[in-house]
């Protein structure tokens, strides 16, 4: 008796008996017939020999002799990462029990009775049958359904392959779960060929899962379409990066599919190598990138073009620069400061925050920035916009009087002091009242910071009182 059926998705085909273990060689297109027609128990899958490590095929031997409907073997950890401590002790591996859903989604084995039954349901029906024949719903669902985010869906694809609809479209640019948001070189490269080309081209942007941020600044440019399990798109050409080496094949292409690299793979770390020549052309974003990527990808023909670039002149924003300087105290409210910079955020206004503050730990993110205090910030208050201060009172503010000298405007609260030294609201300050830091008030603020933004070029000149400090002569000279 035959306990377990290993799987080999390849370009070759073939049935051996190996140590026990029935040896299947196939391709995705008689996937399904081997799956029925297998001899095991349990079924499992891989993607090529080379990448079977002999002590997973010890633990996996071991297992079958127990009965269950489904289980996760972190063979990841065993055999690819066990020279790499530092990914070698991350626990997202294995968060809360579930498959790491990344190249490896055929670390499962199944029950191969039970996973026969899904073969042929419809999605309604395939949902119900997830939660009825497997204990271990969540995983389940998990690898049949979701994306995969850098390899091959093993057992997505083919479910319903006779079902499916399709669409007919142009030159798509597919991205799957790796644009998640980060803005780096492939989302730039991306929109700068939204900006070059979206017009003339008919492009279409196809994504599987990223943020509604991410999305907003792609819609822009292209139309945006999420790509769906129960649809066939037949495309012209089709664009991936190197982090979807390998898109879903419900991507049908007609003329040619490129894919262009981003990456300098010699200097990645764990950088693959793929065997598989499943592209056209292989182009790389500059030179260097070309020659890098050699012996990474199966052409030995990878050539290079530079990103386009282009700029939309009306989406550059002038840029807002802020400085406070301030000790650490309650009465000083730097918590206000975060409250503040949230809604610059939310305006979606490009910014530039500079805190100097003696020991409060404050959170960098976006454009705002913690400082250690420094002996003179006069320079950097000289070459901001304004300069904040959200205190709840202030007896005087030699600060506030530094900055007016420097022709720089000041941000705050209503501080009844300001009016004796010359800070006077709607000439060389905008002031915040208590209020709007309340959060049912802050569509009030965001008004207030939105009019300082537009006006924070507005010239003024500043006249020190200077009866303020004649007074000290008259104390000083008795």
């Amino acid at each position: 008796m035959i306990n377990l059926s290993l799987i080999i998705l390849s370009n070759n085909k073939g049935v051996s008996i190996e140590d026990g273990i029935e040896i299947i060689l196939s391709n995705e297109a008689n996937l399904v017939n081997n799956i029925k027609n297998a001899q095991g128990k349990y079924i499992t899958f891989t993607k090529d020999s080379d990448m079977i490590d002999p002590s997973y095929l010890d633990v996996v031997k071991k297992k079958v002799l127990d009965d269950f409907d489904c289980c996760y073997i972190n063979h990841v950890i065993d055999y690819e990462y066990k020279n790499n401590p530092k990914i070698n002790n991350n626990v997202t591996f294995l968060k809360n029990n579930l498959p790491y859903l990344g190249e490896y989604i055929w670390s499962f084995i199944f029950n191969k009775e039970k996973l026969i039954t899904l073969l042929d349901c419809d999605l309604d029906e395939f949902n119900k049958k997830v939660d009825e024949i497997f204990e271990n719903k969540t995983a389940i669902g998990e690898i049949l359904i979701q994306h995969n985010p850098k390899g091959e869906k093993i057992l997505n694809n083919f479910i319903y392959s006779d079902i499916k609809k399709e669409v007919t479209l142009k030159n798509v640019i597919y991205i799957g779960n790796g644009c998640n948001g980060t803005f780096n070189g492939y989302i730039s490269w991306i929109t700068n060929i939204g900006r070059c080309f979206g017009d003339e081209y008919d492009l279409t942007f196809m994504y599987d899962n990223i943020t509604p941020h991410t999305l907003k600044r792609f819609e822009e440019k292209f139309t945006c379409v999420k790509r769906e399990y129960d649809t066939n798109y037949i495309c012209e050409r089709v664009s991936s990066t190197y982090s979807d080496y390998y898109y879903p094949h419900n991507i049908i292409v007609i003329d040619e599919n490129y894919l262009f690299i981003h990456g300098n793979c010699a200097e990645i770390p764990n950088s693959m190598k793929y065997k598989d020549d499943i592209y056209t052309r292989y182009i790389a974003v500059s030179d260097v990138a070309a020659k890098n990527a050699i012996g990474y990808y199966p052409s030995k023909q990878i050539g290079y073009i530079f990103n386009p670039f282009k700029l939309d002149e009306n989406m550059v924003k002038p840029h807002l620069k802020i400085v406070s300087a301030q000790r650490f105290s309650k009465t000083k409210r730097p918590d206000r400061i975060e409250v503040v910079a949230k809604a610059l955020d939310e305006l979606e206004i490009p910014y530039t925050w500079n805190v100097f503050m003696d020991k409060y730990e404050g959170t960098n993110k976006n454009g705002l920035i913690y400082r250690k205090r420094v002996m003179n910030t006069l320079p950097y208050i000289k070459d901001a916009d304004y300069f904040a201060i959200f205190s709840d009172s202030e007896s005087y503010s030699y600060v506030a009087v530094e900055a007016l000298s420097v022709n720089t405007k000041i941000l705050s609260t209503p501080l009844p002091v300001f009016d004796k030294i010359g800070v006077k609201e709607g000439e060389n300050a905008v002031f915040i009242p208590f209020e709007c830091f309340e959060e049912e008030n802050k569509d009030k603020l965001k008004e207030i910071l939105l009019k300082a933004y537009k006006e924070k070029e507005k010239k003024f000149e500043y006249r020190f009182n200077e009866k303020l400090s004649a007074g000290f002569h008259t104390i000083f000279l008795k």
